[in-house]
């Protein structure tokens, strides 16, 4: 990928902070907070309150996906053409793709009785893998609901 040229397509000067942003972000296989992608870059010259501003930019172009995780905070990824859903294990972080979108019916039907026109949606799905399941009352994890 070209990150310059993906920049400019969207607006966006081509800075070395958001270029060091959209490289290691674009490098990931998961989701990242703000503050993991700071650390994560420190040395590099990339303060967090402009790791910010570049991933709120690219938010608001569409580069990347803003997301809330399982202990409410933001997360940050690539938003790649095609949305790949996912099971995420909150014991392991087990992190499992489902094919297609389960949610373009469930979308429709908001739409329909709600008149609100739905833009986006979260693709994480958390629970437990069968993995870390495995020996328990599965229904016991269904009654808090």
């Amino acid at each position: 990928m070209d990150e310059k040229e993906l920049l400019r397509e969207h607006g966006l000067k081509a800075t070395e902070a958001r270029l060091e942003v959209l490289r290691y972000i674009s490098s990931l296989d998961a989701p990242i907070t703000a503050e993991n992608l700071h650390n994560a870059l420190k040395g590099r010259g990339a303060d967090l309150s402009t790791v910010y501003r570049s991933l709120n930019s690219f938010v608001e172009v569409g580069i990347c996906r803003k997301e809330i995780g399982p202990r409410k905070e933001n997360l940050y990824s690539l938003n790649k053409e095609e949305v790949q859903h996912m099971l995420v294990c909150l014991r392991c972080g087990k992190r499992v793709p489902l094919q297609g979108c389960p949610y373009h019916e469930v979308n429709e039907a908001i739409e329909e009785e709600t008149g609100f026109h739905v833009l986006d949606h979260n693709t994480e799905i958390y629970g437990i893998c069968p993995d870390c399941l495995q020996g328990e009352d599965v229904r016991h994890h269904h009654e808090h609901k």
